[in-house]
């Protein structure tokens, strides 16, 4: 709902990793009589010296092919389990909508490059399809009901008066003086639109009369949650302080609330992810096993056990955790608020 699109990892298509030795080679290094590319091959010829895949493996690291291995696993086995459970063709049919309303495929490209440099538009529908797998996976684990979701976000709009030290900016007691004048303003009966789209300095939601959408927990700064989650629907709150300046913040009706269900499930499901690394970890290990995967290469299996497998360092594992899953909770096209509250 508010964040942008995740880096993708490095990939391998034309290195075979799993179970790749080199006892095949020809002489010149070359082992691919399949035409498939192995470990020692050589991948350019100059005067110079030779370019092997050895050569860009090294390049890269264990750490990177590692986790590129552990993320195409589990998007394989994701797949297999859910085949029959996502539509890939309906999921296409979504994004092509969006791209053509997004201007066309070439203006979403320039987009996708602003957020994602190098990605493809290609890539992109993958890693959405991707991404509706590891949805699919995770909402399995961490249930969330619909009371459990619609107590978790509150639809929100607020007035930001900024402290600033510019010579030209207002102290933090002039600023706490303007905001306390304008919620007097709201009180006697002016418009909290029409206010906050004059007077707001947070420009992002000026534009749009001061909303900022559905509001998470967890999301905006602590004063500004605790007394946006403490207002009935329809209130506007006394001045609250930040470290950004001073808010009058109301919250909505949130009528569409139910229209919104499962995208705010989603975002719950990725605050579960981040908060109980140890139980995802768990998870993995349990899919692994089922699928009775081994990780023939040696350096690559020691890399995955410590890193995702086992619990052992416990913050590396809560670190590399957050990065494998973090590309399957996102919800790529969507602006982050975090932004609009500054």
């Amino acid at each position: 709902m508010r964040k942008k699109l995740a880096p993708i990892v490095v990939g391998l298509g034309l290195i075979g990793l799993a179970g790749c030795s080199d006892d095949g080679s020809s002489e010149n290094g070359s082992g691919s009589e399949n035409g498939e590319t192995e470990y020692g091959d050589v991948l350019a010829t100059s005067d110079a010296g030779e370019v092997t895949t050895d050569d860009i493996l090294n390049e890269l690291g264990t750490d990177n092919i590692a986790n590129r291995t552990f993320q195409l696993t589990l998007d394989s086995i994701l797949q297999d389990k859910y085949s029959d459970e996502i539509d890939r063709k309906e999921i296409e049919s979504q994004i092509d909508e969006e791209i053509e309303g997004m201007g066309g495929e070439d203006q979403f490209a320039m987009m996708l490059q602003q957020q994602q440099p190098g990605m493809t538009v290609e890539q992109y529908k993958e890693q959405r399809i991707n991404n509706a797998y590891h949805d699919k996976f995770f909402a399995e684990k961490f249930e969330v009901t619909d009371e459990e979701a619609k107590e978790s976000v509150r639809e929100a709009s607020h007035i930001l008066v900024e402290v600033s030290e510019e010579e030209d900016g207002l102290s933090d007691e002039e600023a706490k003086k303007k905001a306390e004048s304008l919620h007097q303003e709201i009180e006697d009966g002016a418009d909290f639109g029409e206010l906050a789209a004059e007077e707001s300095d947070d420009t992002g939601s000026a534009e749009n009369n001061g909303q900022l959408g559905y509001v998470q927990r967890g999301e905006m700064v602590e004063p500004f949650e605790e007394a946006l989650f403490a207002l009935e629907k329809g209130e506007v709150s006394d001045v609250v302080k930040s470290d950004f300046g001073y808010h009058i913040i109301k919250r909505h009706e949130e009528e569409n609330i139910d229209e919104e269900l499962d995208s705010v499930k989603r975002q719950v499901v990725s605050q579960k992810i981040q908060e109980n690394q140890d139980q995802v970890l768990g998870f993995y290990n349990d899919l692994l096993e089922e699928y009775n995967v081994e990780f023939e290469n040696e350096e690559i299996r020691t890399y995955i056990e410590e890193t995702y497998l086992n619990s052992g360092d416990e913050e590396s594992a809560e670190e590399s955790t957050e990065e494998s899953t973090e590309e399957s909770t996102e919800e790529s096209t969507e602006e982050s608020t975090e932004e609009s509250a500054e």
